[in-house]
């Protein structure tokens, strides 16, 4: 089997389309969107140079693979169902590269739902077919797409807590690390929603991510930090009774500057309870390492109801370690004091430890979260609701609108060819010939890629959304 063979990156239903539609079609007009509906009220468009550059860029098409494809479908579904001739007639006119237009809003704008983010159109009329067979590989742009929009709106929430706490936002960038890596579906699918977290954050285990920016958006930067940290696997190694001589051998061993701490082995109270005490070896080694400038212990408990758990111990980290107010009257600790929760987590669990915190009078800034599953698996594609719609057809020279308009009214979709402009910094969509600077660009031309975006520029657009209260 050839791998990336574009052939055969589609639904099976679709490969049967290219006689089912009318006669004298010349263009498919079709367009993606986020539904009335999704979780968040804007999505953050991201991930189709990834896309485009893995599957999409320069001559994709060959004997081989059409060949290979015609071979698996007649088993598949039939004979004479494969699309042989579409596919041929892009190779020996095209060389292989896809008679297609793509237009996009810039990868990292935040755009409200129910607009068009991307459009997609044949340039041939002979391989009108192949806009809407796109479809299932061109809508994975969904899922990079909600987990930058995600993490975004997790920055905004944190950012407004660390506000109205009086909090510091030294440490906002850290504030949501991701330890998606092991909970993802596949590597591939752990870079992307990786890298989509690094557009509002800079902490990150999840170290394939580290290499889209380079490899896909143009950018060498480095964009995701960590910290040396401990797993039970290291903290159990001396049972139960050898609990705390492994947790001052971890200390003793322990490189210069932060280091991360699971508490839960055994009794997360009674840990930090030790930690905390003035007389114990426990407190009396913690406090030699964070005498070192610079250094930092983070407490890390990983089970437990997430606000109840928080809120203990927070109290007893303050008991032991003490506290002082902010200019708003919340409890903080000294800054190399802080505490990790990184169990179970996604947006809402988030918000009630950030509200139950303040609630109880601590400040935002004692704590950093850290998401896994919640980042790169709890997201679906109906979260943001995500669709790719035809919505206008040409054939025979004239151009006819086309829609859906099911007795579920919130799937209805759009009807004709659009442009998204931007009325006072709100966008809009759109007739194609209506007034205004369409935003959406064309990225993609006959196989080409006509505009490559930075990470670093996407990065910005984001982070001027999350900023924003």
């Amino acid at each position: 089997m050839i791998e990336n063979n574009i052939c055969l990156l589609t639904d099976s239903y679709k490969v049967t389309h290219h006689y089912f539609y009318p006669k004298g079609t010349e263009k498919i007009y079709s367009y993606l969107e986020s539904r009335l509906g999704s979780e968040f009220n804007k999505t953050i468009f991201y991930g189709l140079q990834y896309i485009i550059k893995k599957y999409l860029e320069g001559s994709v098409v060959n004997q081989q693979k059409i060949e290979e494809a015609d071979k698996l479908i007649s088993n598949h579904i039939g004979e004479d169902i494969f699309n042989k001739d579409g596919w041929y007639y892009i190779l020996d006119n095209y060389d292989g590269y896809l008679p297609i237009e793509i237009k996009a809003v810039p990868e990292g704008t935040p755009v409200n739902v129910s607009n068009v983010l991307m459009s997609v159109e044949n340039t041939d009329k002979k391989s009108f077919w192949l806009v809407n067979y796109l479809e299932s590989l061109l809508l994975q742009v969904w899922y990079p797409s909600t987990v930058a929009t995600l993490s975004a709106e997790v920055r905004k929430l944190s950012k407004f807590y660390l506000e109205v706490t009086g909090s510091s936002k030294d440490n906002l960038d850290f504030m949501l690390h991701d330890f998606g890596y092991r909970g993802a579906s596949s590597t591939e699918s752990s870079m992307l929603a990786g890298s989509a977290h690094l557009l509002s954050f800079s902490g990150t285990d999840t170290i394939p991510a580290l290499l889209i920016p380079k490899n896909y958006y143009n950018d060498s930067n480095l964009y995701g930090f960590s910290v040396q940290a401990t797993e039970h696997s290291v903290m159990t190694s001396l049972g139960p009774k050898g609990e705390f001589d492994q947790i001052l051998n971890v200390i003793d061993n322990a490189k210069n500057g932060i280091l991360s701490m699971v508490i839960d082995s055994y009794d997360y109270k009674n840990f930090l309870t030790e930690a905390g005490k003035s007389d114990s070896q426990l407190n009396k080694a913690i406090n030699d390492f964070l005498a070192v400038e610079g250094n930092k212990v983070v407490f890390r408990p990983d089970s437990g109801e997430p606000v109840s758990t928080t809120i203990d111990c927070l109290n007893i980290l303050g008991k032991g370690f003490g506290s002082y107010l902010t200019d708003k009257g919340y409890k903080v600790f000294d800054s190399n004091i802080g505490l990790l929760w990184g169990d179970g987590l996604d947006y809402h669990k988030i918000r009630d430890i950030l509200f139950a915190m303040k609630s109880n009078g601590w400040a935002a800034e004692n704590i950093i979260f850290g998401m896994g599953g919640g980042l790169h698996t709890y997201v679906n594609r109906d979260t943001q609701r995500n669709a790719f719609k035809c919505s206008a057809q040409l054939r025979d020279g004239k151009w006819f609108d086309i829609y859906k308009n099911p007795l579920d009214s919130s799937k209805k979709s759009k009807t004709g060819r659009f442009k998204l402009i931007n009325e006072n910094n709100s966008f809009k969509t759109i007739s194609i010939d209506g007034y205004g600077d369409d935003c959406l660009r064309t990225v993609f031309k006959n196989g080409k890629l006509l505009i490559e975006d930075t990470f670093a520029d996407i990065k910005s657009k984001t982070l001027n959304y999350s900023n924003f209260l």
